[in-house]
This record gives structure tokens, C-alpha cells and sequence, in this order.
């Protein structure tokens, strides 16, 4: 098995059965291929679309300011561009400030930790509709940052407890790809809303409506998610042990509600967190604000209020799609970067059409290009991060990094689109174009640098090949002899 190429397992993990200690794979052997098969997917069915939903909701109530300043939030209250871009701003801020909790996976239950963040930003984002002024709001679009940020960005951490890195690329797609979802269902729901003859305003009624679900969905997460690998509820006992023994022979067993220090150290002395960083950052840049100002953009392209919240959703959707498409398609040939500069090139080339093109329906196609191009590579490079940290605690820490420098981007893009350079918004175009072709290129040098350092593990210890895996490859991580980094 050449690790070089991206095969799933990392490592071979002892277990105790009654015939003694036996590689974990070896006694995954024990149970048929029908029985593994059965376990596997309903793991993918109980696990994905739970988390998936509370993903999609936490983006419906991070986004749904944007919906409600095209509503008349912004007339009512007279909102300049700047404190807009204050309100978007305070959000990422504060996600940015709380991204640690990231580590807190590793420490703590989490079906408890995950239902107590999503009814805390549901509960802030409801009380947006009782808001009097801008001071209101900042505050509570600080508060929905700090309870999303103890949820989102832990999620692949989590994920990469059950799977193997040749299985995270979809997986995690078919998780992020509920986002595009959501911007497509709020899109609609706010095209609906902003017909209803209610004695609210339009856009309280939407901070309500797109708040409710959030608190009904958060108790399941407390009763239907698992703890880890060989506790999930709605499995049964010998699924559960296959689904350990799936969760040792991919990634090897770490102490539940421990972190390795040393390991966490480790993450931040690592060139290659570094770069992904970067990557996301210019991803965030171009793309993270987009939700906010998409309906002001199709607006100033010539449709009304309410057309733009209508067409602002066929975009998302369509990057759903290509979300998903690439994600499986990266498992499959067991490569990230050249999917993640493919995709980064066409966001970009939507960008650049934004800023060269008068044309409204030309302007309209270039969003498919963006939405379609931006939003899957965020996907893949979320992945490619988890893929190449060799142990939990170094993937929490590599996380926490990736997160809060790539946040800052989402900070950038928030300035990008002021309305007194509305309709064209051609600086920001420019901007975010040069962004994402930047991002492609530092995603081929970082595979150029891992792909090196592979070959150089080749020739001084050999091809890596499954008996060669050790148990001791959990404490140190990615710099075992064993280890071979996911290009």
C-alpha cells in the first residue's frame, strides 16, 4: 500500500478479542463484507445528514442578516454601508476569537457540547428580530459567532475520528454542501417572507422564522449524536464494533478526553498549516461574504428587491452539486490540489468577468461561476488539512490555525463591496479574482513541497506498505517513518 498515493490507513492498531492482540484490521476481517458494508452506511446516513442540517441551519441564521438588510432593516434604520460592514465583521470576530473550541472536541461529550452551541445561536438569532438599534445587533451577531464557532469548524475534526482520509473528501462535502443549501432554501424562504402582510416588519419576521428551527433540530444532536467511534445509538453492538475497529485501523486509538500536548505543539511548528492557511484565507476572502452581499449584487445588476432574493438562490444550488461531485471525485483519485486549483482558477475567472462585463445577464452567470468554483474549493482544502495531520490532537490544533487565520479573510471580504462603489463593485471584483488565482498557485507549491518530502521518506526508509504500519505512529504523528502526506 503506497501512502505516497493517499491510501486510507495510516497505520495498523493492535486490539485485545479472545484470541489475543491482533491488528485491527485483521479482526475487522472476522465479520463479512455484507455486515462492514451495512454498518458503514448507516453510519453515513445517521451521522452526515444530523450534522449536515445543523450546519445548514447555523449558516441560515449567520447569513440571514444579509437577507434582512435587503428586506428594510437598512432603510428602517438607516444603515450605512460601513456599519454593515461592522455587522458582518462582529460575527467573524468573534468566530475567530472562539475557534479553540476546536480542541474541546477531544475533551468533552459531544452531544451535550454541540446541542448547548446550536440552541445558543439559535436563541441569538431570533433575538435579532427585538433589536432597536446597531449596538443590539453587533452584540448578538457576536454571540451567534461564538456558539457557530464552537460547532462548524470542530466538525471535521470529528468526522475524521470515523473515516479514513480516502473516505473525508465526500464525507466532508456532503457535510459543507448543506451550506450552499441553506443559502438556497433561505433565499427562497426570504423571497417568501418578504410577501407576508404581518404587523412585524419583513425582516423581524425573518430573523424569527429562520431562527425557530434551529431550536426544535438542536435536542436531537444531544440525543442522536455518538461520542466516538463504537457509541453511536442507533447502531447496534456489533455494528458499533465494527465501526470502532474501522475508527483504529484508519486513524489509531488516542486516549478519549486527552490532548497530546506535544502533538498540539507540533501543529504549530508545521510549515504546511501554514500554507493551508493561507489558502483558506484567500478563499474565505473572496467567497465568505458573498451570502451577505449577493442580493445586493444581482439588485444592482437591474432586478428588484425582491427578484434579487429569488435569483440568489439557483447559484447555491448549482455549487451544491459541484460541491459534492469534486469531493467524490478527490477520494477517488486520492488528490486535492489539483481539484482545489481548478477550482480556485474558475471562481476567479467569475470574478474577473464581475469586474471586466457590464452585461447584467453576462454578471449573472459569472455568480454560477463564483459560487461554483469558490464554494467546493473550501470544501476540498477543509479536507486536505485533516488529511495530513497524523493524529487527533495535531488535526484539533492544525484546525484551530487554518481556522482563525483563514477567518480574517472572511474579515477582508466584508470591505470588499461598499455601496458607494455599487453597481460594478470593480476594485472588489479585482480583489477577489486575484485572491483565488493566488490560492491555486500556493496549493501547487505546497504539493510540490509534501510530494518532495515523500519521495525523501522513500528513499530512507522505503515504500510504506500495510505490515510496515507501527503502533506508536499516534504520539508521533506525521513524522513516523510509516506516515505519507495526501497530495
Amino acid at each position: 500500500m503506497d501512502m505516497e498515493k493517499g491510501e486510507s490507513s495510516d497505520f495498523k492498531e493492535n486490539v485485545t478479542t479472545d484470541n489475543g492482540n491482533i491488528p485491527a484490521d485483521e479482526a475487522l476481517a472476522q465479520f463479512s463484507e455484507a455486515e462492514r458494508l451495512k454498518a458503514f452506511r448507516k453510519l453515513d446516513w445517521n451521522l452526515i445528514p444530523l450534522l449536515g442540517v445543523l450546519y445548514m441551519l447555523s449558516y441560515i441564521d449567520r447569513g440571514n442578516v444579509g437577507n434582512a438588510y435587503t428586506a428594510g432593516m437598512g432603510k428602517e434604520w438607516g444603515i450605512t454601508s460601513n456599519q454593515y460592514s461592522w455587522i458582518i465583521t462582529a460575527y467573524y470576530l468573534a468566530y475567530i476569537a472562539f475557534h479553540w473550541f476546536i480542541l474541546l472536541w477531544k475533551l468533552v461529550s459531544l452531544p451535550l457540547w454541540v446541542a448547548l452551541m446550536a440552541f445558543g445561536w439559535g436563541v441569538a438569532s431570533i433575538l435579532q428580530a427585538a433589536t432597536v438599534n446597531l449596538a443590539g445587533i453587533i452584540v448578538l451577531r457576536c454571540l451567534i459567532g461564538a456558539f457557530e464557532a464552537g460547532f462548524a469548524p470542530g466538525v471535521a475534526l470529528f468526522l475524521s475520528f470515523f473515516y479514513h482520509r480516502s473516505e473525508m473528501g465526500f464525507r466532508y462535502g456532503l457535510f459543507i454542501s448543506f451550506s450552499p443549501i441553506a443559502n438556497c432554501f433561505a433565499s427562497a424562504l426570504a423571497y417568501g417572507i418578504v410577501h407576508a402582510k404581518t404587523s412585524l416588519a419583513q425582516w423581524q419576521l425573518l430573523f424569527i422564522i429562520e431562527g425557530i428551527p434551529t431550536i426544535i433540530i438542536a435536542p436531537l444532536a444531544f440525543f442522536f449524536l455518538p461520542k466516538g467511534p463504537g457509541e453511536c445509538r442507533f447502531l447496534t453492538l456489533r455494528e458499533n464494533e465494527i465501526v470502532h475497529l474501522r475508527a483504529l485501523s484508519a486513524r489509531g486509538h488516542e486516549e478519549k478526553g486527552k490532548l497530546n500536548m506535544k502533538q498540539v505543539f507540533a501543529a504549530f511548528y508545521d510549515y504546511k498549516n501554514y500554507f493551508q492557511a493561507v489558502i483558506i484565507f484567500c478563499l474565505n476572502a473572496a467567497f465568505a461574504a458573498l451570502p451577505a452581499f449577493l442580493t445586493t449584487i444581482i439588485e444592482d445588476i437591474g432586478y428588484s428587491s425582491i427578484r434579487a432574493q429569488g435569483l440568489s438562490a439557483p447559484p447555491y444550488l448549482a455549487s451544491y452539486f459541484i460541491c459534492l461531485a469534486s469531493s467524490f471525485l478527490s477520494d477517488k483519485v486520492r488528490n486535492r490540489s489539483y481539484l482545489l486549483s481548478a477550482l480556485s482558477t474558475i471562481g476567479a475567472i467569475g470574478y474577473l468577468i464581475q469586474a471586466l462585463v457590464k452585461a447584467s445577464a453576462v454578471r449573472y452567470f459569472a455568480v454560477y461561476l463564483i459560487c461554483g468554483g469558490v464554494f467546493p474549493a473550501v470544501a476540498l482544502t477543509f479536507t486536505w488539512v485533516t488529511d495530513n495531520q497524523g493524529s487527533a490532537s495535531k488535526r484539533g490544533a492544525g484546525l484551530v490555525i487554518f481556522g482563525m487565520v483563514g477567518q480574517t479573510g472572511s474579515i477582508a471580504g466584508s470591505r470588499f463591496f461598499p455601496k458607494e462603489e455599487g453597481p460594478f463593485y470593480t476594485k472588489g471584483m479585482a480583489i477577489s479574482a486575484g485572491l483565488l488565482f493566488f490560492a491555486a498557485i500556493v496549493a501547487q507549491v505546497l504539493r510540490a513541497l509534501m510530494s518532495r518530502e515523500n519521495k525523501q521518506r522513500d528513499r530512507i526508509h522505503g515504500p510504506v506498505h500495510s505490515s510496515d504500519m507501527s503502533n506508536d505512529v499516534v504520539n508521533a504523528g506525521d513524522e513516523h517513518p510509516s506516515y505519507r502526506f495526501m497530495l
